[in-house]
């Protein structure tokens, strides 16, 4: 969208704009399936609920902090003016129990989201200990229908310049968060794992569903309301599941490469807006994508080298 690489409406486009935006649902079930997997309630307790907030701050802010640092010393416009309400908002990552779109950053609302997780998850693990999965059934269940009527009609019948800051509501996302804590608590009833190869094999017809050409659409929102979203989460969680159920085998140099991404990820999905401001003005097309991607990769690595590796070691000091 921002290098004018396909034209609205043709099967690249809505290939792109659905990769795109559900990939940031993923991140959402991912964020979910991960904190559940990983901190019980008997290890919340062990290391002291404020040492726990401690970490997940230290795992969120600092680059967040970066990133917003940046869009203000150069009025980027990456957000709302930043006046003295929204600085507090944003230092404090409170911005998402007002509005996620506070964020000062391009995609800071999903900052602003999870920090509500991280608020309210030792609540969570003390009631998934004391109700199991049948608690993580219901939370996905009852957030999951606090989001129709936002999904189903309460985005598109907004103004336009409303519609995305809809979308991104707590309403219209919480829900994928606690469909990773359901993930999670499945996981750890059993140890029966996929192979790779299988697993592979039955996202395949996933990833056809997901990708293909219909319906139609030319406003990406389209793709982002109503049941059509529902199917489409619904893929997104199902690879998440399949990617989570199998069974490690030998990474190679692809895998590490991957491996290597991912680790990235948190900061190439905050940083890749400013690359795309340096680069679009001057390069469009494939030559101005791939430098912006590219820049943003390189900045990416530098961000985990030098902020996210630091304040990963404090926060287990």
């Amino acid at each position: 969208m921002w290098f004018s690489l396909t034209q609205s409406g043709s099967g690249q486009n809505m290939a792109l704009a659905k990769l795109g935006n559900y990939g940031v649902s993923a991140f959402f079930v991912l964020s979910g399936f991960l904190l559940f997997r990983t901190a019980s309630w008997a290890r919340i307790q062990k290391e002291g609920v404020g040492r726990f907030w401690f970490r997940r701050f230290l795992r969120l802010a600092p680059v967040f902090y970066l990133a917003c640092a940046l869009n203000v010393a150069f009025h980027l416009g990456m957000g709302p003016d930043p006046t003295p309400r929204f600085l507090l908002e944003n230092l404090t990552l409170t911005f998402g129990a007002f509005h996620p779109n506070h964020a000062l950053v391009t995609g800071g609302w999903y900052v602003g989201l999870v920090s509500l997780l991280y608020f309210a998850f030792p609540l969570l693990a003390w009631l998934r200990e004391k109700g199991g999965l049948w608690f993580l059934g219901a939370l996905a269940l009852g957030l999951w229908l606090w989001s129709l009527p936002s999904t189903l009609h309460g985005v598109l019948v907004e103004p336009r310049w409303n519609q995305f800051h809809t979308y991104v509501l707590a309403p219209n996302q919480l829900f994928l968060l606690a469909w990773g804590g359901l993930l999670a608590g499945l996981h750890a009833t059993t140890e029966k794992r996929l192979e790779p190869k299988v697993a592979l094999l039955l996202a395949l017809p996933l990833l056809w569903l997901l990708l293909k050409p219909t319906p139609q659409f030319f406003d990406h929102l389209v793709a982002l309301t109503g049941w059509l979203r529902y199917r489409y989460l619904l893929i997104i969680t199902l690879l998440v599941a399949l990617a989570a159920f199998t069974r490690d085998g030998e990474s190679g140099w692809l895998g590490k490469a991957l491996t290597r991404l991912g680790a990235w990820s948190y900061g190439l999905y905050l940083l890749h807006p400013f690359t795309m401001k340096l680069v679009a003005p001057h390069w469009q097309g494939n030559l101005g994508f791939n430098l912006a991607l590219g820049l943003a990769v390189l900045a990416a690595a530098m961000v985990h080298r030098w902020v996210e590796e630091p304040a990963g070691r404090l926060g287990k000091t």
